[in-house]
């Protein structure tokens, strides 16, 4: 995609630019190409648009991956949808001891939350869509993990998120209504996964998945920042 050239939107992003957004001819919007590049381009009737410029993108270059116990109902809706509004760059829904959300087989669900993430990727303006997983175990999780993992956890002995944040990716397991249980906890501690918290307050499992992820980001933005100056 070049300054000048035309293409056609999908069948879907047309309708979405038509009948979402309400454009017509002559209304200008931005468009990212597989590249992962940002465009400023122009409808001309129908499906069919021309590339006025190229935007500067404005993504953060930093790996996220949201390992996130289900909650109940329809809450990992929401938990997909903000996370990638937010800039997660992968989420993968975690099947754990205390678990009250059956997904053996996913079961349809990793479908519909592939269909949030791209929706809320297109509302937020990115450039690319997180991966959304099927479902894995703890113990599968752990194990993809490696000593990069940080578990959050309200018990004792833990520290303030951001003191477990590296240069590489940050992959933060978020834990049921219930809590992990002490197998899940030793598993992870045997593991080597540093052991988080988020603050002095109980936060539901899908806040807490929210959270956790703005502030990874703002933590590698803030380090980002520091090592330019």
């Amino acid at each position: 995609m070049e300054s000048g050239g035309t293409f056609d939107l999908p069948p879907e992003e047309a309708h979405h630019v038509s009948n979402v957004l309400r454009a017509r001819s002559g209304d200008v919007f931005e468009v990212a190409d597989s590249a992962r590049r940002l465009f400023l381009a122009e409808l001309r009737g129908g499906s069919e648009a021309v590339v006025l410029e190229e935007l500067a993108a404005l993504e953060v270059d930093a790996r996220v991956v949201l390992y996130q116990a289900v909650p109940k109902g329809r809450h990992m809706d929401l938990v997909v949808e903000k996370a990638t509004e937010i800039g997660v760059d992968r989420i993968v829904p975690l099947i754990t001891e205390r678990g009250v959300v059956r997904l053996d087989g996913g079961g349809g669900k990793a479908g519909r939350w592939r269909r949030v993430a791209e929706a809320a990727a297109r509302q937020s303006l990115r450039l690319g869509v997180p991966e959304v997983s099927e479902p894995m175990s703890f113990v599968e999780a752990i194990r993809e993990s490696g000593d990069d993992g940080i578990l959050l956890h309200n018990g004792g002995g833990t520290r303030r998120l951001e003191e477990g944040i590296g240069d590489g990716t940050v992959r933060l397991f978020v834990g049921p209504e219930g809590g992990w249980s002490e197998a899940e906890i030793s598993l992870s501690r045997d593991n080597g996964l540093f052991l988080a918290h988020l603050g002095p307050y109980r936060l539901r499992s899908e806040t807490a998945g929210m959270v956790a992820v703005a502030r990874s980001l703002a933590a590698r933005e803030a380090t980002v920042a520091h090592d330019s100056l």
